[in-house]
């Protein structure tokens, strides 16, 4: 019995839901017409948005709401759509009805068109609607219409923006899509910031934001974290605006990166938006000048400033723990800090290898013309670079140390210095990337360095040619980054002092001795050879003198980049040894008080192949000085005396300067 009255029960309240949802439903259908809402509502909200508004179908159901079909909200000049979607539901509370209205409190929009165009001045297609107030419509303009908008919740779902750019970025204008859209808005009052959830994909890029939103009569400003993902590198750099990627393209860029953002502040200053967060770097691989390197950390941003935490850069073999940190980034000029360490770093590996010349493109001759730049670089930057040990062209390095600025295009070489071949080097140098041409100007010097080494390393085709400990300086100044224009524009001066060494070789001093005809000078041992040297028009002039134990020699003239000589070498020929000269070629010479042959050549054709001769103006010189002092001395003892028996003749006295 208690059953049947229970099942009675049940099957009333079914019924009077079934009867309530059918009037519920029947009383929304004569409230809200297609009709109605073409000719009531869409003419209201044209004059609020100040846009024409088109619409397609609309179907009204009891719990999926009012569905319009066909949307779409046309640009200001009405020539284009601004916004469109396939479908918008709009969801009603259903108490309301009961008094004959219809309060609409969430809006889904899916699949929706947005358009959005940054004019020239600045300024958007929708800034308008930002500026203008909304203001009550007249009691007199108002048509009944049981609509009540207590909007609350919007939801976007499958969305697409396209982004068109006029203004541009570097001038260049450009478009970009965003796809997969979709937006939750909850609590939505225009008067006070509200919370929106926000996702997006781009190419290779997912985009997120979770905050809240402030729409301002100047502007919309946003509070809250942003999020990107770059799950392949490559393909997000070929879908960014042509201007920005094609800076990119030459590098080749791969790898990951996510970032997550603090943002707040004014949409339409995006820079001072940026608040703190970091972006994560995952074995970013560039190509740049022949090398592949790879870059992993993370970059953080506090105060308005970068800064590196575990930044890691690899090129081949080699590691370098590397720290950057930025000014303000609001700063003009922004200045950049960028340093690296190393325990072990192989330089070779670091610079490009070099490329055998096309034989289609020979180097034209007298050079690269005014050559590259100038550079306008909108930053400073300042750093530091050290390792513990270091390899160069084969040469080890201890306690590689350089510092480095760069400021209104003037790169400066601070410091650069080492220990290298037993001694060490100390550089500085100045590059003005400001200037076409890029001149240079650099200070060298060396200490007790070994001579042997250092030739093998730089000029290998001359390698066992000259050693001994070598101190040196040099003030060097050119432009140009072709071999040619360095050659034609590089002029300075500069000293040298190598000790206790040897020249030997099979070209220059080869064909010395052979000229001499001595074989004992194919190799010269020396103390001492420094000179100065001044550079200019691709010609070395030399001021030198070496002193060795079986010659010494004073090379004076030039030495052309070409390897061209004009040299005139005054020469002494050590005693011991005079006696083999005077068979070879030159087949006289003056001896000194010493008894040292004293022989004036002169050397033409080049380093490799010179060709050596009597300087006759000198020899003719030295031989009449010689004679005039020899005969002065027999005169001085054999004044106002005979000459005694078994004294040398004058005849014999002239063969003896000759040293016959």
């Amino acid at each position: 019995m208690k059953s049947r009255k229970l099942a009675i029960i049940f099957a009333v309240v079914i019924g009077i839901l079934v009867l309530l949802s059918g009037g519920t439903l029947l009383l929304v259908k004569l409230l809200v017409t297609p009709e109605m809402l073409r000719k009531s509502v869409l003419p209201r909200v044209e004059k609020v948005v100040q846009r024409r508004i088109e619409m397609g179908d609309a179907k009204i159901g009891l719990f999926s709401g009012i569905v319009l079909k066909g949307v779409k909200i046309y640009e200001k000049d009405g020539k284009g759509p601004f916004v469109s979607f396939s479908e918008a539901r709009l969801h009603y509370q259903l108490l309301p009805l009961l008094s004959r209205r219809v309060v609409v409190d969430e809006v889904v929009l899916d699949t929706p068109e947005i358009n959005i165009v940054r004019n020239l001045d600045g300024s958007f297609n929708f800034s308008d609607l930002l500026r203008k107030k909304q203001t009550e419509i007249p009691i007199a303009e108002k048509e009944k219409t049981p609509f009540t908008f207590a909007v609350s919740k919007v939801e976007v779902t499958d969305g697409h923006v396209l982004y068109d750019d006029r203004k541009g970025i570097f001038s260049s204008p450009f478009t970009y899509n965003l796809q997969d859209i979709a937006i939750k808005i909850n609590n939505l009052t225009p008067d006070q910031p509200f919370p929106l959830e926000f996702e997006a994909a781009a190419p290779g890029i997912e985009l997120g934001f979770s905050g809240t939103v402030a729409l301002r009569t100047n502007g919309p400003s946003l509070e809250g974290q942003a999020t990107a993902t770059v799950a392949d590198l490559a393909k997000a750099l070929a879908g960014l605006p042509p201007g920005i990627s094609a800076k990119f393209r030459s590098l080749s860029p791969t790898g990951k990166i996510s970032a997550n953002v603090h943002l707040s502040g004014e949409v339409k200053a995006p820079l001072a938006m940026l608040k703190d967060g970091e972006v994560q770097l995952k074995e970013i691989k560039l190509a740049a000048g022949g090398q592949n390197p790879v870059i992993s950390g993370t970059i953080a941003l506090a105060d308005r400033a970068l800064s590196s935490r575990n930044l890691i850069g690899v090129l081949g073999k080699n590691r370098l723990d590397l720290q950057m940190k930025t000014s303000s980034l609001d700063r003009k000029p922004l200045a950049f800090e960028l340093s690296a360490n190393s325990e072990s770093l192989d330089i070779d590996a670091l610079t490009p290898a070099k490329k055998a010349k096309a034989a289609s493109s020979p180097a034209k001759a007298g050079g690269d013309g005014a050559g590259p730049g100038p550079l306008k670089l909108p930053f400073t930057l300042s750093g530091a670079v050290n390792a513990k040990t270091a390899t160069f062209k084969g040469l080890a390095v201890s306690g590689l140390s350089l510092r480095y600025r760069l400021a209104d295009n003037i790169l400066t070489i601070e410091e650069l210095k080492g220990g290298i071949a037993g001694g060490s080097f100390f550089d500085t140098a100045t590059v003005n990337l400001g200037t076409r041409g890029l001149p240079y100007s650099t200070r060298l010097s060396l200490q007790g360095v070994q001579a042997e080494k250092l030739v093998a390393a730089f000029a290998p085709k001359a390698a066992g040619s000259i050693s001994g400990v070598l101190s040196a300086m040099a003030a060097l100044s050119g432009s140009g980054t072709t071999p040619v224009a360095l050659k034609r524009n590089l002029t300075g001066t500069g000293s040298f002092e190598l000790k206790n060494g040897k020249l030997t070789g099979s070209g220059f001093m080869n064909e010395l001795a052979g000229f001499l005809g001595s074989a004992d000078l194919r190799v010269v041992r020396f103390s001492s050879f420094a000179g100065n040297y001044r550079i200019k028009g691709g010609q070395v002039y030399l001021d030198s003198a070496l002193d060795g134990s079986d010659i010494r020699m004073k090379p004076q003239g030039r030495i052309g980049f070409d390897k061209s000589l004009d040299l005139d070498i005054d020469t002494l020929i050590a005693p011991r040894i005079t006696g083999t000269v005077a068979r070879g070629t030159v087949g006289s010479f003056v001896t000194n008080n010493q008894g040292w042959g004293e022989i004036p050549l002169r050397a033409t054709g080049t380093v490799g192949k010179p060709r050596f001769s009597l300087s006759s103006k000198k020899l003719g010189r030295r031989i009449g000085e010689k004679i005039e002092e020899t005969l002065l001395k027999k005169l001085e003892k054999g004044t106002g005396t005979e000459q005694k028996q078994g004294e040398p003749d004058l005849g014999k006295t002239i063969r003896g300067i000759f040293g016959r």
